[in-house]
């Protein structure tokens, strides 16, 4: 895939939150990558497990590789069970699979997994590469469109990572490209136009409601009487 096209696929990658959502932008491709790109796309998943589901989604979309740049693909992953999963899943796009040495290095630890990848590696030898050579033209892969259909972020009506619309629900045109802060709080509403800004609406005083008090003490009540008496005493 020339690398226009696949820019475009990464960007639709980078948009995805969701595991799922990045495999379906890999699964709507059309288009063949090369182990590069392939490279470049797992980085993208985080962990062994949906980086096999990214393998996995790739399998059908790869042009044919040596079993050189096939050991830079299974370095991409820690565990050698997991490698074994890669190599059985990309098994059939290898191009020179009688060339053992770079695969099997990558399984030293155990004897079984070595001679596991020995038999994948041999199975093929049988049946051949089904995968197509990468086509080179005078600037290089040959460009097309990696989405015909339209890209998943725009075809689905929903920015990715975000619930889908409801049915009968209507998204408002103005949040379209207005930040995040209109996806959040929704759009602006305009001031009415009996609104005045010079005569304010004034702000309803709500009613005294009763409320407790506390009852003086006897010595205050002699205290306040004694007080009133001096005070009207004649002189």
């Amino acid at each position: 895939m020339d690398k226009k096209s696949f820019d475009i696929v990464l960007d639709e990658i980078r948009k995805c939150v969701l595991t799922d959502q990045r495999i379906k932008a890999i699964e709507q491709v059309h288009g063949y990558f090369s182990s590069e790109q392939v490279m470049d796309m797992l980085k993208y998943f985080s962990w062994a497990e949906p980086q096999i589901k990214a393998v996995k989604a790739l399998q059908h979309k790869m042009v044919a590789i040596p079993t050189t740049k096939v050991a830079n693909i299974l370095n991409c992953f820690t565990f050698s069970k997991d490698r074994l999963v890669v190599l059985e899943l990309i098994a059939l796009n290898i191009s020179d699979a009688q060339n053992y040495r770079p695969v099997e290095d990558l399984f030293r630890i155990h004897l079984s997994e070595k001679k596991r990848a020995r038999r994948i590696l041999e199975q093929v030898c049988k049946v051949g590469c089904k995968a197509p050579v990468a086509m080179i033209s005078s600037c290089g892969i040959i460009p097309g469109n990696p989405y015909p259909k339209g890209k998943p972020s725009q075809t689905t009506g929903t920015f990715p990572g975000t619930p889908a619309k409801k049915e009968g629900e209507e998204t408002p045109a103005n949040t379209e490209g207005k930040g995040i802060a209109a996806r959040i709080i929704g759009p602006f509403k305009p001031s009415p136009s009996s609104y005045n800004p010079q005569r304010p609406v004034p702000y309803p005083i709500p009613p005294c409601r009763p409320h407790a008090t506390i009852a003086p003490s006897k010595t205050t009540l002699i205290l306040n009487t004694d007080h009133l008496n001096t005070k009207h005493r004649p002189p």
